[in-house]
């Protein structure tokens, strides 16, 4: 018998805010190069999506994608490196849900639920209201099912509160 390994980490980015490298579009695109850079090679990205900020919907609009990457590192260390990324090119108010150029978070990681004292929690304690997370979800990984509720990304995205995004265009 052959047991089946969740072995998949997705990641999201987030960008609302204008940095020093263009704009959010590229940033999103220069993430992947970071990312590299700290030993988390990305297999696969979905479409970008644009959305407007939660909860409030006021301020900039937010470019959403969510990656895949491969990894033998443990969660934390990911974590670490993500923050390490995001302290290059944030400068965020320390405000909840402010604007920022750049905001990385670890979705799943391999299927594990995790919740430490430093803010990892996998899966992702908010991605089941959030649309902006889901779909990007579901465009890399359509069979991905929640390791809590046990609901499947069809499910969560139906009784999602909130559907406000669509496609960013001409970014590829």
């Amino acid at each position: 018998i052959i047991m089946f390994m969740n072995n998949n980490i997705f990641i999201s980015i987030g960008s609302n805010l204008r940095g020093h490298m263009n704009n959010s579009k590229d940033i999103m695109n220069i993430v992947f190069f970071n990312l590299s850079k700290e030993g988390l090679r990305v297999r696969s990205a979905s479409k970008i999506y644009i959305s407007k900020p939660m909860p409030s919907g006021l301020g900039p609009t937010f470019y959403n994608r969510v990656i895949l990457i491969k990894s033998e590192l443990k969660p934390n260390y990911i974590l670490k490196r993500l923050k390490k990324i995001e302290k290059i090119y944030s400068k965020r108010s320390s405000l909840r849900n402010s604007p920022r150029v750049l905001d990385l978070d670890i979705l799943d990681y391999k299927g594990k639920v995790i919740k430490s004292s430093n803010y990892l929690h996998t899966p992702h304690p908010k991605m089941i209201n959030r649309d902006f997370i889901l779909k990007p979800l579901q465009d890399l990984s359509p069979n991905w099912v929640h390791p809590i509720s046990g609901k499947n990304i069809k499910s969560l995205l139906y009784k999602c509160k909130r559907s406000n995004i669509s496609i960013a265009k001409a970014i590829y």
